[in-house]
Order: structure tokens, then sequence, then C-alpha cells
């Protein structure tokens, strides 16, 4: 994917900004997201599953 971009500059030439337009940003904000996304449900995926009543009678346990 090619990005178009702009580039703001200080008064000496160093590049402060870069301005992409908005639906190139959002297709890169989507694929970071969509990363974030994969990585938190590779991190859960062995976890152990619980239904409500079950959660329940952890919590009161782990409670006291």
């Amino acid at each position: 994917m090619e990005i178009k971009k702009s580039y703001i500059t200080d008064k000496s030439g160093t590049i402060k900004n870069v301005v992409i337009d908005l639906n190139t940003f959002r297709k890169i904000e989507d694929l970071l997201l969509d990363q974030g996304l994969a990585k938190a449900m590779d991190e859960v995926q062995d976890n152990v599953e619980y239904d409500v009543k079950e959660a329940k009678i952890l919590l009161k346990q782990h409670e006291g």
C-alpha cells in the first residue's frame, strides 16, 4: 500500500509532523486494532472458561 503523505517542518527543515489523508489513517488504525485484538486473543487462548455459576462459586471462595 502506497501512503501519500505531506510533511510539516520547522524553520530549519526538520520534519515535525506527517499528514496523511483520513481514509489512509483509518485503514492503518483498523490494521493496528486488528493486530492488537489478535494478540489479546492469543494471550487468553489457553485460559480456563467458567460459566456464571462456577465463577460465582470461585469468587466466594476467593473472598474468604
